[in-house]
């Protein structure tokens, strides 16, 4: 049986990247910035902390 524990979605408008993390726990949350690879940090730590 699967279940759903987040949903995470990355989008890129312009020279700005975002993402939407939406977690049973934290609800939908935002995140921004200049590179993907710092909204990607962004999301990992958020999720290290509702998981551990």
């Amino acid at each position: 049986m699967q279940e759903l524990i987040c949903n995470i979605e990355f989008l890129q408008e312009g020279d700005e990247f975002q993402a939407k993390l939406r977690t049973e726990i934290g609800g939908l949350m935002e995140y921004s910035g200049l590179t993907f690879e710092e909204v990607l940090n962004q999301v990992i730590i958020e999720l290290e902390e509702e998981f551990s």
